[in-house]
């Protein structure tokens, strides 16, 4: 499982550059603030990619990939929410592409999105991370990003159908998600991104 996780922490982001912007234009984000942002971003980040990537592929290795697609759809939100909670932030995985239209992006997260997005399709390698300042209801949180890369590993339920989805696979999917537009990816493409909004009272 090791050499998973190393896949995760230095396969899928390379390079640097953050902004961070309100709901008023692009300011700038004072050194210290940002440091923290990014630490507990990337942090809360980790421990939902290593948590629930080791869950996946243990349960693709004993259970195969039609019992997996239950399990995640059971297992995914528990998990996330309990990584949230243990570092008193709001974890999301968000993508133009999802699977559970619970997934959908809002307006500030497809900002992300798009710029993770545009990296990928020049062909360069993306920025570590991404910072936001925004409004949520009455109140101003950060939000970091962490972009991901599409593993060999994800290819069996987010692949090609026919080619890389099992017919039998992909009718799971299709059951348990009419809407899901999360296929027809290649090794390496864009993903979407793990989001993180962090309270300004937690970074104190």
């Amino acid at each position: 499982m090791r050499r998973l996780y190393a896949v995760v922490s230095l396969g899928i982001f390379v390079g640097g550059a953050a902004l961070l912007l309100t709901a008023g234009g692009k300011e700038e984000i004072a050194p210290e603030v940002e440091k923290k942002v990014v630490n507990l971003g990337h942090r809360a980040t980790m421990a939902l990619l290593q948590k629930l990537l080791g869950e996946v592929t243990t349960s693709l290795e004993e259970k195969g990939p039609v019992a997996t697609i239950e399990y995640c759809s059971k297992r995914a939100y528990p998990l996330t929410d309990s990584i949230s909670e243990a570092f008193g932030v709001r974890i999301k995985r968000t993508t133009f592409k999802y699977r559970n239209p619970k997934n959908k992006p809002d307006k500030y997260e497809e900002e992300a999105l798009r710029y993770f997005e545009r990296f990928f399709k020049e062909g360069k390698n993306p920025p570590k991370y991404y910072v936001q300042k925004v409004k949520v209801g009455d109140r101003l949180v950060y939000r970091y990003y962490f972009p991901l890369k599409v593993l060999k590993l994800c290819l069996t339920c987010h692949g090609t159908p026919g080619k890389d989805i099992k017919p039998e696979v992909y009718e799971a999917i299709k059951r348990r998600y009419p809407e899901d537009r999360a296929t027809g990816y290649k090794e390496g493409d864009f993903r979407g991104v793990v989001r993180v909004e962090i309270p300004p009272e937690v970074l104190k």
